[in-house]
């Protein structure tokens, strides 16, 4: 699977490319032609899964025994996601994934938000009451302004990291159980 989610991120800078570029009806057969020749390079590559991707969408999904990605705008959270785990509701994912192994299974999200760091770093602080912190952190930078912290309750672990800029929000929050 990580062989599969290298070779999905290695051509998905391709696929949004494509999806931008334009609306014409020769310019959405190129598309879908070149959505299919993707598809099966990155299957052929894996040796495993299952690959579509919709540039009407602007997505890209990837499936197998071991786990299953999304990328692009308007992506999901993952099948199976622990409901016990604070989600940020003015946030828009743009990419997820989940992992198994063996009797571990991982996820992560990737969301843009227009809210500033410290409005969303605050929310989840005060959203995993019953959680244990065990690290957490600010810095700000020329570039910006990140925090980070570390939870966890029980057998779930969460790192969530934030990262504002002068375009915007992203937050990237990997869950383990």
């Amino acid at each position: 699977m990580k062989k599969l989610l290298a070779a999905a991120a290695a051509v998905a800078s391709a696929i949004m490319i494509i999806v931008f570029m334009g609306g014409c009806v020769g310019q959405k057969i190129a598309e879908k032609v070149t959505e299919e020749a993707i598809e099966r390079a990155i299957e052929k590559e894996s040796g495993e899964g299952e690959v579509n991707i919709d540039t009407d969408e602007q997505s890209m999904q990837i499936q197998s025994d071991e786990g299953e990605a999304e990328f692009g705008t308007g992506a999901e959270l993952p099948e199976d996601f622990p409901g016990n785990v604070p989600l940020y509701s003015g946030m828009q994912i743009t990419t997820s994934w989940k992992i198994s192994e063996g009797e571990e299974t991982s996820y992560s999200i990737t969301a843009v938000s227009e809210m500033g760091v410290d409005e969303i770093f605050g929310w989840y602080k005060d959203n995993l009451g019953g959680w244990e912190i065990s690290g957490e952190y600010s810095l700000d930078t020329e570039e910006g302004r990140t925090s980070s912290l570390n939870a966890s309750k029980g057998e779930v672990e969460i790192t969530l990291m934030i990262m504002e800029n002068e375009e915007g929000t992203t937050i990237v929050q990997s869950v383990t159980e």
